[in-house]
């Protein structure tokens, strides 16, 4: 076990650095639109660039590891993280949105080659680390949320996003640093038993419905990232008290994304899992119809979306044979994926500027994640491509 120490810390500290400069964007909407007077169809863009660039950059990730090693991919995709957080914060339109996606760009990789890093190194305790990455990915998302509208009422808005630099700096470090990048790049899927090419999981039927569905559940959790605390606030809720709902729902991911891949991953069959948690995040979206939303409703959808988080990253490693395919199938369904989240937050922002209201969108994700549960009792099968 001892061995397994360091590329366990490399895992957590990636996991630390791939959410929380995206996870203060939304409660800060508001003071961002009076700053810039940006519509809020840009705004909702402004969250959709960095999921723009998941769905462009996730095919290149594994090719990169191939030719350079998956240590050397990562610590160069911590390096633009840093980067792309600090240009984010500089004055003028060009910097919000090129940082924003160049971020997102640095996250992708991180998004692609972790899955990838757990089936090589921690093959026989994939659920155990899955949960581990996904666990600390969401927790430190929460205090990403429930930190952003308290630092930016102290340092400003830019100043208050630009400090996620700081910690991307420090894991850069550490894998230049303590984990000395290993030589030997990430085998081909041909070179590997029981892999196959590239090409071969475009042709997947299983491989297809494990992108959809991890691009439905990242499309609900990027909606409620963007748009719930403009929602409650239309609602009434306070700014304050909205910031709090944010980050309940991400402390409820959290919990969610703890439990899944465990109870998963011992289990052949996956679906009864994969269903039950698209059905909660269905329950939640369901609740926020209502005149008042509750605290309860938030809680419900944010167990489920974590849930449908980490069950979409454990299929990455279940239905394949080894790391390279992990790779291959990572970079499909994150670039088919996200391609498809992209268009959650501007569109549930069009459809409310159409009908001057939040009914219609909300109407529109029920008949989504109603097909995402349809789509987990397909990926869920215990098979492998």
């Amino acid at each position: 076990m001892q061995r397994l120490a360091a590329p366990a810390v490399g895992v957590v500290l990636i996991a630390a650095n791939l959410r929380p400069s995206l996870m203060g964007v939304g409660p800060l909407l508001k003071d961002i639109q009076a700053d810039t007077g940006l519509a809020p169809s840009l705004l909702g863009l402004l969250i959709t660039m960095p999921v723009i660039a998941f769905g462009l950059i996730s095919p290149l990730a594994a090719p990169l590891a191939r030719r350079f090693g998956l240590e050397r991919v990562l610590l160069a995709s911590l390096v633009l993280l840093a980067l792309g957080i600090v240009l984010r914060s500089l004055p003028g339109t060009p910097a919000l949105f090129g940082g924003a996606a160049l971020l997102g760009a640095a996250i992708a990789v991180g998004n692609v080659l972790v899955p990838a890093l757990i089936r090589r190194d921690f093959a026989q305790h994939i659920g155990v680390m899955t949960s581990a990455f996904v666990t600390t990915l969401a927790g430190v998302a929460a205090v990403g949320a429930g930190l952003a509208v308290p630092l930016a009422a102290e340092l400003g808005w830019r100043l208050s996003l630009s400090l996620w630099a700081v910690p991307a700096v420090v894991a850069a470090a550490w894998w230049a640093l303590a984990r000395t990048p290993r030589p030997q790049p990430l085998p081909a899927p041909a070179a590997a038993p029981g892999a196959a090419r590239p090409g071969a999981l475009w042709r997947s039927a299983l491989a297809w419905q494990v992108s959809l569905f991890m691009g439905l559940q990242s499309l609900a959790f990027y909606v409620l990232v963007a748009w719930l605390p403009t929602l409650l606030r239309d609602a009434g809720v306070s700014a304050a008290a909205a910031g709090t709902y944010a980050f309940v729902y991400q402390v409820a991911c959290l919990c969610g994304s703890l439990v899944a891949p465990l109870l998963a991953a011992r289990a052949k069959d996956q679906r009864p899992h994969a269903f039950a948690a698209s059905a909660l995040s269905l329950l939640g979206f369901v609740g926020l119809a209502g005149q008042a939303p509750s605290m309860a409703w938030v809680v419900i959808g944010g167990l489920g979306s974590g849930a449908c988080l980490a069950l979409s990253l454990a299929f990455l490693s279940l239905r394949v044979h080894n790391a390279s395919q992990t790779a291959s199938l990572s970079g499909m369904a994150q670039s088919v994926g996200y391609s498809l989240a992209a268009l959650g937050p501007v569109g549930f922002g069009l459809l409310h500027d159409a009908s001057a209201g939040w009914q219609l969108p909300l109407v529109v994700m029920w008949v989504l994640i109603g097909l995402q549960c349809w789509l987990g009792l397909l990926a869920g099968r215990a098979r492998r491509i």
